[in-house]
């Protein structure tokens, strides 16, 4: 509004021996000395309040909702109910969407992964060290160890440069928008945009593209809440009455 005013009134900037209130120099010195705001935090600092979110992590819950597309181009509908405790490496992930996948659900504990099947009441048992279990849908780290569950977007997305976008409104909250590019150019991930919820510190959406910019996926984590107390009982709980497949070597 003061720069306004003084746009209009030209004169005011040119009257001879005009004193400033000594309150207004207290005013910038109060605004100089205030802490940076939320928005200015860097690269480092968002990464570095992801990493203590998650090694306090006890438990979490969220719906995962999104969508897939295939190499034909075919849009795949996510709905994914997921519970979570990460230090007992226990994930327990129930489809709702797509429609094929409805009922089934599956269950990491610790070095096993059961892959439930509604239709057949059948639980397969693979073992989660294995690269090619669910088709190589966990991740593994070099060591060939077990996929973890884990917020600390530093970990999921190693071998990718971190950059700062912008700052913006979600149905979450304000978040920090960032884009992680990956280093190996013949990688099938280019680069990946995360929203990052400011203050609850996790990622709200993921954003999956190859290096043209053509998506591969895109995810959100809605309701997402920690810290509840579940039981792992719950969380790894298989029908006792299902037929056991073990697949594992």
């Amino acid at each position: 509004m003061r720069s306004q005013y003084l746009h209009r009134n030209p004169q005011r900037l040119r009257r001879p021996g005009r004193v400033r209130s000594p309150w207004i120099y207290l005013l910038y010195l109060t605004v100089l000395s205030l802490p940076a705001s939320a928005q200015d935090l860097s690269v480092d600092a968002i990464l570095d309040r992801l990493k203590e979110s998650s090694e306090t992590l006890v438990d979490a819950s969220f719906l995962l909702t999104g969508r897939l597309i295939d190499p034909d181009g075919t849009e795949i509908i996510l709905e994914i109910e997921v519970e979570a405790i990460p230090k007992a490496s226990a994930v327990r992930a129930y489809f709702i969407q797509p429609d094929a996948l409805a009922d089934n659900f599956i269950v990491l504990d610790g070095d096993i992964i059961y892959n439930y099947l509604f239709l057949t009441n059948q639980v397969m048992l693979l073992d989660a060290t294995d690269p090619d279990a669910l088709g190589g849908l966990l991740p593994q780290s070099e060591e060939g160890e077990a996929f973890e569950p884990s917020l600390d977007l530093e970990e999921i997305l190693a071998g990718f440069k971190a950059t700062v976008m912008d700052y913006i409104s979600t149905p979450a909250g304000d978040s920090y928008l960032m884009r992680f590019d990956n280093l190996d150019p013949k990688a099938a991930v280019g680069y990946v945009e995360a929203q990052i919820v400011d203050g609850d510190w996790y990622p709200y959406r993921l954003t999956y593209f190859q290096a043209d910019g053509v998506l591969l996926f895109d995810l959100v984590l809605e309701d997402f809440r920690r810290d509840q107390g579940l039981v792992k009982e719950d969380v790894t709980f298989i029908p006792a009455d299902a037929e056991v497949i073990d697949e594992r070597n």
